[in-house]
């Protein structure tokens, strides 16, 4: 599959994601796969910013990003 990298989202290239990178990369990524001829698949499922951001502070962390793909993975093999 190809899922996106935490560099993906960290639009400013500052190392961390605040929400509104999170919506525009996300938003960029969906309309560029649409485009591409991808099923959409999945879209409801995908975890908001607030899921991510485990302990709130309005940043995701590389190990949120991490850990969230993680959470998301093992959810599909269940």
């Amino acid at each position: 599959m190809n899922r996106p990298n935490y560099a993906d989202f960290d639009l400013n290239r500052d190392g961390v994601v605040e929400e509104q990178e999170f919506t525009e990369a996300r938003g960029r990524r969906i309309s560029e796969r649409a485009g591409q001829g991808y099923a959409m698949r999945g879209l409801a499922g995908a975890p908001a910013f607030s899921e991510i951001d485990s302990d709130g502070d309005g940043r995701m962390s590389a190990q949120e990003f991490s850990a969230a793909q993680a959470r998301r993975r093992a959810m599909m093999w269940r």
